[in-house]
């Protein structure tokens, strides 16, 4: 293992630490396998995810690094009530 890979992977598994929400732990979890050789499609299956979503977490560290991980507010769906 490249001393850069060991740096990263130091980086990830000290984020994976400091993860308070179980979705970012999740995604870290998912790198830190990636770092250390396994394919995303033996990923996927161990968190329950498609291949697709593991490797968009991937793509994202690769173009952003570990904060483009974090994920952005969904607001959900419009409200359909009345105000009534």
């Amino acid at each position: 293992m490249k001393m850069e890979n060991a740096q990263k992977l130091e980086e990830v598994k000290q984020a994976m630490k400091k993860a308070k929400d179980r979705r970012m732990y999740e995604r870290y979890q998912a790198l830190y396998l990636y770092l250390q050789g396994t394919r995303a499609e033996a990923i996927a299956p161990i968190l329950n995810r498609s291949v697709q979503t593991v490797k968009g977490y991937i793509q994202a560290y690769q173009t952003g690094g570990l904060s483009a991980l974090k994920m952005n507010h969904s607001p959900g769906a419009p409200v359909r009530l009345t105000k009534e």
